[in-house]
């Protein structure tokens, strides 16, 4: 164990109380960085599967890339940068008492968390931004203005806070070299603002889950149909739900023990990660959807009956198309034209075969019924 001075270290890290062996021996000592690197780099993982399999989705359904994709590729590509950081961090002894920390540390350590937390709070607002361009695109009226104002004030308040480590010091070098000259803000100015900059955005997390039912329940599908859209889009009440769990762990912040900030790392990766995993959810309900609708067989079908008198009967339909492109399933949904946006196939219709493959326009039902030649000439 490194001795700790109060001429080494920053302000909000305060040197322990001097205490003899013995009651050194009775703190705990144990070490959180690796329940930091599993966690995180777990639910990394996780979210980086589902975000793989939309983007498989887009490019299944013949779909490029949108912006609400490019959004939630960066927010993960951040993440695991954040991920990195914090991995970095603690091979640096990030995870330790701080009495079991080693100072010689601390400037290399302090930088890797400034990273960290900008990425992270970035990672945060990228991927709400990302479900926010989604609702753009397939809301209008009202709740097309409402999104605009919850993506614009939900960028401003949570890009503060990925701000304030680089400019709550001069110079700037002072955020992590706390050995330099310079000034920086009390530790309780950023640790409050990002309570309420966390709790903002948790408040968003749920806006943007039950915006959607405003226009889903108005589309002319079966309730069945509506309700399963509208829980698939509203899956980000489970990362408002992470958030109000992350905002509960910030004033950690303010504690002079390394190891009670894990907590706050772990959960605020989950609450990025959930919203990736959230915003992905109804792109993939479309291929569970779809995989299910192809193996359904179309055609007609025959039904013998009578063999002993050689009378058939015969059953089947006729389906009449007409040319074009297969519609997509907003056209099944609300009959839009004029916007062809991908993000649109994540609303369903009952009547949504009576759209694709040609737009089919009418099916018939049809029974014929017929004697084969050998019953009828035995009966003349």
């Amino acid at each position: 164990m490194a001795s700790v001075d109060n001429t080494s270290r920053p302000e909000q890290y305060a040197a322990p109380v001097d205490v003899d062996p013995n009651q050194l021996a009775a703190l705990p000592h144990d070490d959180s960085g690796p329940k930091l690197n599993a966690v995180i780099w777990t639910l990394t993982a996780l979210s980086g599967l589902i975000l793989a399999l939309r983007i498989y989705c887009r490019f299944w359904r013949r779909k490029g890339l949108w912006w609400d994709d490019a959004f939630l590729i960066a927010a993960w590509l951040c993440i695991t940068v954040e991920s990195a950081m914090l991995t970095k961090a603690t091979t640096l002894d990030y995870g330790k008492h701080i009495w079991d920390f080693d100072m010689a540390n601390m400037r290399e350590l302090l930088l890797y968390i400034n990273i960290a937390g900008s990425f992270s709070v970035t990672a945060a607002i990228w991927a709400k931004t990302s479900f926010g361009i989604t609702l753009l695109h397939l809301t209008d009226g009202w709740i097309k203005m409402v999104t605009w104002v919850i993506i614009i004030s939900m960028n401003i308040a949570m890009g503060l806070s990925a701000l304030f480590p680089w400019v709550n010091c001069k110079p700037l070098k002072k955020s992590w070299d706390y050995t330099i000259d310079g000034t920086c803000w009390a530790h309780e100015v950023t640790v409050h603002y990002n309570i309420f900059s966390g709790a903002y955005s948790t408040f968003m997390d749920f806006a943007l889950a039950l915006l959607p039912w405003g226009f889903i329940w108005k589309l002319q599908m079966r309730k069945k149909e509506k309700f399963g859209v509208g829980v698939a889009m509203s899956m980000g009440i489970l990362a408002g739900i992470t958030g109000i769990v992350k905002v509960s762990k910030i004033p950690n912040m303010l504690s002079n023990d390394f190891a009670d900030g894990v907590d706050l790392w772990c959960w605020g990766n989950a609450e990025t990660t959930v919203t990736i995993i959230a915003a992905s959810i109804p792109m993939l309900r479309v291929i569970i959807r779809e995989a299910a609708g192809s193996r359904q067989t179309y055609g007609a079908e025959y039904y013998k009956e009578g063999m002993t008198t050689g009378k058939r009967n015969v059953t089947g339909n006729v389906t009449i198309s007409r040319g074009g492109p297969m519609g997509s399933d907003v056209e099944m949904a609300k009959q839009i034209n004029d916007d062809s946006s991908s993000d649109k196939g994540i609303l369903d219709n009952s009547n949504q075969d009576t759209f694709k493959m040609g737009r089919i326009v009418k099916t018939h039902n049809f029974t014929i019924e017929y004697h084969s030649r050998d019953s009828h000439q035995g009966g003349h």
